[in-house]
């Protein structure tokens, strides 16, 4: 569930990031901090990946915590225009979320099949994160309009380097599940926006930092980097 659930915000995030406006930029990057924050416990959790039903109620305590200082967020810090396309988004995650979060259900016993070699892969993913960390800086920099074709073209380089990864270590069923976790979450939204900004698409070549690059990480004006930054230690 950890890589479902770095997904699903990096989903989120990412073209969250696209679609801001400077307007409100200190509310956001507030906000956005507190809700990180317990993100990162949550990923920092010594107990690692969570193998049974106890494990994985502990770890929906922090999902709550984070999904509850979101929605502060939007109310404090969105606009309703942007609230209602956020509630469009999100309407399959928080049904999705509620049903990880109940012991017994079909979703959990399928994610406790899978979850050690998931574990096991992502933390094989480093490279991937790195390059879309370094997406992240240059889309907080960028002009608006470069925004949307930078965050799909980020978003779509790190979803393929992550389904190759996995798929080598754990098999393609591992893959569709989790690639069905994230479709029933975030929709088909990403797909239908970025559709064309592929991994060969010349235009992202020239939007993104080349594969390798160093992000500024713990210095970065960008939230979600300095996020990464305490997922990643850089």
């Amino acid at each position: 569930m950890k890589r479902f659930l770095s997904q699903l915000l990096l989903a989120i995030g990412v073209f969250a990031a696209a679609f801001h406006s400077g307007s409100c930029q200190s509310c956001h990057l507030r906000e956005l901090d507190l809700c990180a924050a317990t993100l990162v416990l949550f990923n920092q959790s010594p107990t690692g990946v969570a193998t049974n039903e106890p494990d994985l109620n502990r770890q929906c305590t922090y999902i709550n915590e984070a999904e509850q200082c979101f929605k502060n967020f939007t109310v404090r810090c969105m606009t309703p225009l942007q609230r209602e396309l956020l509630g469009f988004v999100s309407e399959g995650s928080e049904k999705l979320l509620n049903e990880y979060c109940t012991p017994g259900t079909d979703l959990r016993a399928n994610y406790l099949k899978h979850a050690p070699c998931l574990n096991d892969a992502h933390s094989l993913q480093k490279d991937c994160l790195t390059d879309l960390q370094a997406a992240m800086e240059t889309i907080s920099s960028s002009d608006f309009q470069k925004r949307i074709p930078m965050a799909c073209c980020g978003y779509q380089r790190y979803m393929t380097c992550a389904r190759n990864t996995v798929e080598k270590k754990c098999g393609k069923a591992a893959v569709d599940f989790m690639q069905l976790l994230l479709r029933n979450a975030v929709s088909r939204l990403p797909d239908i926006v970025c559709t064309g900004y592929g991994s060969e698409n010349h235009e992202c070549h020239k939007l993104l930092p080349p594969p390798g690059t160093q992000p500024q990480g713990s210095k970065s004006d960008s939230t979600l980097s300095r996020l990464f930054a305490a997922y990643l230690g850089n």
